[in-house]
């Protein structure tokens, strides 16, 4: 491979086998674990590292042309280390939105004007989704849906009235779309049904269709149990070899789409990008037996992350942590129970835990994902770091992506908030 420049890996930080068993993948699509070819193809236009919303939506995003366009289309490599969607995609919380107390952190860590372009964003991302869902027909249980963050103390509680107040006279853009409900009426509240902050239910089903749709046209190759474990460039950078578990291929471009394990082959985003355990949990009632009403629940498939305030403290179980295969011990059974604690109905309802898993989020310096070109490289695009929040910014940031390949244009150009950019700056964090 010449006099080429090597860029280290820190393999300590890639994906690793065995991962828990995640609700989402109890039923795991046909193409889990496809090879579209035996061997690897020696070369690619473009290689893709990561079968999640953002590595497939940019395989989208780049071969979906318009009517009028007939330049040709470029050959695209998807690799994954494991199974299709078994990261984060296949781990989540199964809806599409922005925690308001979220949102309060990103205005503290960015300002009001970068929050509430992160905000608009992600409203723009929702529609964005529910756009591809229609137009690909995706049978993705999607559905649009107000949605609760319900505090469970006074204190938390009266936090959060005083910061919607304060954003509400700030005419900040968060709160033309969310509403505050008191004490009075919080347990007997119920929102119109027709009204939108979220979307439910557009979980690993629609990055498998869309997956699907990628492979029908032009020439992607998807190989999946391949994981990407060095990269080499020659000596002018214009060409990366790309050396995975089962061989090299050769291409003029990259896409990152490996979130919070972006440092194992991108080690200048060490502690910029740091890999972090969370845990979630399916619960069910017994069989025969109907569930409580839900308000605003799009089924009854009952999903609950969170717990974190049972292992915070032990910060070695879940902060610069990578490996999925096991359990957050302390939040193991936090779950047991929790319908009959909270939910008014459910006392006698006999509701369990069915399945309890883990996966792992990218968590960043200053809570805004990286998106757009690595700083310094002639062909090398990611878009990782979403903070837990990965459905709500991926399908439109991989849009960009796509655009600033396929187009050539910069950055500036993509309608992304430009606190997404990933700059040297944001990079020099990590060593400040």
């Amino acid at each position: 491979m010449g006099g080429g420049t090597k860029l280290p890996n820190a393999h300590g930080m890639l994906p690793v086998p065995n991962s828990t068993a995640s609700y989402w993948r109890s039923d795991p699509h046909r193409l889990d674990e496809h090879r579209s070819t035996e061997q690897l193809p020696p070369q690619a236009d473009i290689v893709i590292i990561g079968t999640g919303i953002a590595g497939v939506s940019t395989a989208y995003h780049l071969l979906d042309r318009q009517d009028n366009d007939d330049a040709p289309q470029p050959s695209i490599l998807l690799l994954e280390a494991r199974q299709v969607c078994s990261g984060a995609t296949g781990r989540n919380g199964g809806h599409i939105k922005k925690l308001p107390s979220t949102i309060i952190d990103l205005i503290q860590n960015l300002g009001s004007t970068a929050a509430g372009e992160i905000v608009e964003f992600v409203r723009a991302n929702i529609y964005g989704v529910k756009r591809v869902i229609e137009k690909e027909k995706i049978e993705a249980e999607a559905e649009l849906r107000r949605s609760f963050d319900v505090s469970l103390t006074e204190e938390d509680a009266g936090k959060v009235k005083a910061e919607f107040e304060k954003q509400l006279e700030a005419g900040f853009p968060l709160t033309e779309d969310l509403g505050y409900v008191g004490e009075e009426f919080a347990e007997r509240v119920r929102i119109d049904p027709k009204a939108i902050t979220s979307i439910h239910g557009a979980k690993a089903g629609l990055s498998t269709t869309l997956l699907e749709r990628v492979l029908s046209k032009g020439d992607s190759n998807l190989q999946t149990n391949t994981a990407v474990t060095a990269i080499e460039s020659d000596d002018d950078g214009g060409v990366y070899t790309v050396t995975t578990t089962r061989g090299q291929v050769k291409t003029p471009i990259i896409v990152f789409a490996t979130n919070g394990h972006t440092a194992g082959l991108l080690p200048q985003y060490r502690n910029v990008i740091t890999p972090t355990k969370a845990i979630a949990s399916h619960i069910t009632v017994p069989t025969g037996q109907f569930a409580p009403y839900l308000s605003n629940t799009y089924n009854l498939r009952i999903v609950v992350g969170g717990g974190k305030w049972t292992y915070e403290k032990e910060r070695e179980l879940w902060y610069n942590v990578h490996d999925d295969p096991t359990l957050i011990e302390p939040a193991r059974h936090y779950f047991d129970g929790l319908m009959q604690r909270h939910f008014r109905g459910w006392e006698g309802s006999g509701a369990k835990t069915e399945s309890v898993w883990t996966g792992i989020q990218g968590v960043t310096k200053d809570g805004a994902p990286h998106i757009g070109k690595v700083p310094g490289t002639s062909g090398q695009y990611i878009l990782a770091g979403y903070n837990g929040g990965g459905n709500a910014f991926a399908f439109l940031a991989a849009l960009a992506v796509a655009r600033m390949i396929r187009e050539g244009i910069p950055f500036e150009q993509t309608d992304v908030p430009m606190c997404m950019k990933t700059t040297q700056a944001r990079l020099d964090v990590a060593e400040a």
